[in-house]
């Protein structure tokens, strides 16, 4: 008896198909879920006993109705509507015929309010900084987490992760899903950050980055005005300010006069030859040493007045 019972059911179904609820959100490009193997050639479509869409072999789809400027009727005998709206709801039923018999399809259509914007909460514990996002809705939703600095996707509705591995520089986003349809909200993480640590951070941040800039515009700011040149440096170098050259141009006796105290010494410490000989290449006659190069006070003739004292003094 029960045996005989259970194929009168199965037989009525597969008579009068059977009805599977579904469920679509408002807006939403929503489908019907149909997977038909065999061949086609007259497909019908009503909401409650209406028509919305007709197909017949080798024709064009013909809609019917409200919903007639939304729908899109398949080959296939699945059924699109357009920007799905809560009147939408009801029952829907697919009539199709292959080339021996007729078959159908019930689907009880449920239109749901728009997903919500999920808001995203985080605090740290542990040494751990925890995302969490929620999203009121009346039924329950597919939860997807995304860093941008990590091409993993982590599919949970909270989201751990260890302080140490935080970037301060990433975001991080949370998408939900219902349906066909997804929405999502991204926040920065150094807004997760204990204030001193986020303080500390970006502040690092901003010193890594103004700072090259301003030394970038200084510098740039003096080869402009001409205080930076390629090669001053060695000119620098070269130049009389700096190094000795002008204060040999400006005392130009004292240089002598120390070259002479040299020659003195060495005059003083040798024989008369090597003196006569010192003469002789300084052009001097020796003949004349005694009278021009004594000179009435017996001084040594390197000595001489062409470096007067109004000179030493200028």
């Amino acid at each position: 008896m029960w045996l005989l019972t259970s194929l009168l059911c199965l037989s009525l179904l597969l008579a009068h198909g059977y009805q599977k609820e579904i469920i679509g959100i408002m807006g939403e490009n929503f489908t019907f879920p149909v997977q038909i193997d065999q061949k086609i050639v007259e497909i019908v479509w009503k909401k409650n006993k209406h028509k919305v869409a007709e197909w017949e072999y080798q024709n064009k789809p013909t809609y019917y109705g409200r919903l007639g400027s939304r729908s899109v009727l398949m080959k296939n005998g699945s059924l699109t509507i357009v920007n799905l709206e809560k009147d939408d709801a009801g029952t829907y039923e697919l009539v199709y015929w292959n080339s021996v018999e007729e078959h159908s399809l019930n689907f009880e259509l449920v239109v749901l309010d728009s997903l919500p914007k999920p808001e995203i909460n985080c605090s740290t514990s542990d040494d751990e900084l925890v995302l969490n996002c929620t999203a009121n809705f009346q039924a329950s939703l597919n939860y997807t987490w995304e860093l941008s600095n990590n091409p993993h996707r982590y599919r949970n509705q909270e989201l751990s992760v260890p302080l140490k591995n935080v970037d301060i520089t990433s975001n991080a986003t949370c998408i939900i899903k219902y349906s066909q349809t997804e929405r999502s909200s991204e926040i920065s993480l150094i807004q997760c950050l204990p204030e001193e640590k986020g303080v500390k951070h970006g502040n690092s941040l901003i010193f890594l980055v103004i700072v090259p800039i301003i030394l970038i515009v200084i510098l740039g700011f003096l080869w402009w005005k001409g205080i930076i040149k390629p090669g001053r440096r060695t000119a620098q170098n070269n130049s009389p300010v700096n190094g000795s050259g002008k204060h040999e141009q400006l005392n130009p006796c004292n240089s002598q006069q120390q070259s002479n105290s040299e020659r003195d010494r060495a005059l003083d410490g040798n024989e008369e030859g090597l003196k006569d000989k010192l003469i002789v290449e300084n052009g001097v006659n020796q003949e004349e040493v005694p009278q021009d190069a004594e000179g009435e006070n017996g001084g040594h003739p390197y000595n001489s007045s062409s470096c007067t004292k109004g000179d030493l003094e200028a």
